[in-house]
Protein backbone atom coordinates (compact mmCIF):
# COMPACT_ATOMS: atom_id res chain seq x y z
CA UNK A 1 0.00 0.00 0.00
CA UNK A 2 2.78 2.46 0.87
CA UNK A 3 4.35 1.81 -2.54
CA UNK A 4 1.20 2.85 -4.37
CA UNK A 5 0.18 5.73 -2.14
CA UNK A 6 3.50 7.32 -1.21
CA UNK A 7 6.08 6.37 -3.83
CA UNK A 8 4.16 6.19 -7.13
CA UNK A 9 3.42 9.94 -6.92
CA UNK A 10 7.20 10.44 -6.71
CA UNK A 11 7.66 8.69 -10.07
CA UNK A 12 8.62 5.24 -8.78
CA UNK A 13 7.05 2.11 -10.22
CA UNK A 14 6.59 -1.32 -8.69
CA UNK A 15 5.90 -4.89 -9.75
CA UNK A 16 4.15 -7.08 -7.20
CA UNK A 17 5.31 -10.67 -7.59
CA UNK A 18 4.58 -14.08 -6.05
CA UNK A 19 7.93 -14.97 -4.49
CA UNK A 20 7.02 -18.64 -4.04
CA UNK A 21 8.70 -19.28 -7.42
CA UNK A 22 11.98 -17.41 -8.11
CA UNK A 23 11.19 -17.57 -11.84
CA UNK A 24 8.43 -15.01 -11.20
CA UNK A 25 10.98 -12.64 -9.71
CA UNK A 26 13.33 -12.89 -12.67
CA UNK A 27 10.49 -12.39 -15.17
CA UNK A 28 9.41 -9.20 -13.36
CA UNK A 29 12.83 -7.53 -13.66
CA UNK A 30 12.79 -4.49 -15.94
CA UNK A 31 15.71 -2.41 -17.27
CA UNK A 32 15.03 0.18 -14.57
CA UNK A 33 14.74 -2.29 -11.66
CA UNK A 34 16.92 -1.16 -8.75
CA UNK A 35 15.71 -3.28 -5.83
CA UNK A 36 14.08 -6.61 -5.06
CA UNK A 37 12.16 -6.47 -1.78
CA UNK A 38 11.12 -9.84 -0.42
CA UNK A 39 9.45 -11.05 2.75
CA UNK A 40 10.12 -14.51 4.10
CA UNK A 41 8.21 -15.98 5.73
CA UNK A 42 5.27 -13.89 4.70
CA UNK A 43 2.71 -12.69 7.19
CA UNK A 44 0.08 -14.14 7.64
CA UNK A 45 0.43 -17.11 5.22
CA UNK A 46 4.01 -18.10 6.21
CA UNK A 47 4.96 -18.63 2.56
CA UNK A 48 8.71 -19.07 2.21
CA UNK A 49 10.83 -17.45 -0.48
CA UNK A 50 13.96 -19.16 -1.80
CA UNK A 51 16.30 -16.42 -0.60
CA UNK A 52 19.39 -18.07 -2.08
CA UNK A 53 17.85 -18.25 -5.56
CA UNK A 54 16.42 -14.73 -5.39
CA UNK A 55 19.73 -13.32 -4.16
CA UNK A 56 21.51 -15.04 -7.04
CA UNK A 57 19.04 -13.51 -9.51
CA UNK A 58 19.57 -10.08 -7.95
CA UNK A 59 23.35 -10.39 -8.09
CA UNK A 60 23.28 -11.55 -11.70
CA UNK A 61 21.28 -8.45 -12.65
CA UNK A 62 23.20 -6.01 -10.42
CA UNK A 63 20.16 -5.36 -8.22
CA UNK A 64 20.02 -5.11 -4.42
CA UNK A 65 17.99 -7.76 -2.57
CA UNK A 66 16.33 -6.63 0.65
CA UNK A 67 14.44 -9.13 2.79
CA UNK A 68 11.98 -8.48 5.59
CA UNK A 69 12.19 -11.53 7.83
CA UNK A 70 10.50 -10.05 10.88
CA UNK A 71 8.12 -12.97 11.27
CA UNK A 72 10.97 -15.50 11.60
CA UNK A 73 13.34 -13.37 13.69
CA UNK A 74 17.12 -13.59 13.17
CA UNK A 75 17.20 -16.59 15.49
CA UNK A 76 15.42 -18.68 12.85
CA UNK A 77 16.16 -16.93 9.54
CA UNK A 78 19.24 -14.87 8.72
CA UNK A 79 18.77 -13.46 5.20
CA UNK A 80 22.33 -12.12 5.02
CA UNK A 81 23.53 -15.74 5.22
CA UNK A 82 21.47 -16.42 2.08
CA UNK A 83 22.98 -13.67 -0.04
CA UNK A 84 20.58 -10.83 0.74
CA UNK A 85 22.19 -7.40 0.76
CA UNK A 86 20.05 -6.04 3.58
CA UNK A 87 17.61 -7.47 6.09
CA UNK A 88 14.78 -5.71 7.89
CA UNK A 89 13.39 -6.61 11.30
CA UNK A 90 10.55 -4.97 13.21
CA UNK A 91 11.81 -4.30 16.71
CA UNK A 92 8.26 -4.05 18.10
CA UNK A 93 7.48 -7.70 17.28
CA UNK A 94 9.64 -10.46 18.76
CA UNK A 95 12.37 -8.21 20.11
CA UNK A 96 10.01 -6.30 22.33
CA UNK A 97 6.73 -8.18 22.18
CA UNK A 98 4.92 -5.46 24.08
CA UNK A 99 4.94 -2.79 21.36
CA UNK A 100 6.56 -0.31 23.72
CA UNK A 101 10.06 -0.24 22.27
CA UNK A 102 11.38 1.85 19.42
CA UNK A 103 14.60 1.16 17.61
CA UNK A 104 16.42 0.99 14.36
CA UNK A 105 19.72 -0.06 12.96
Amino acid sequence: RICREQFVPLGMSFSFVDFADPKNVEEAIRPNTKLIFSESPTNPTLTLADLDAISEIAQRHGILHVCDSTFATPYICRPLDHGCDLTIQSLTKYYDGLNIGTGGA
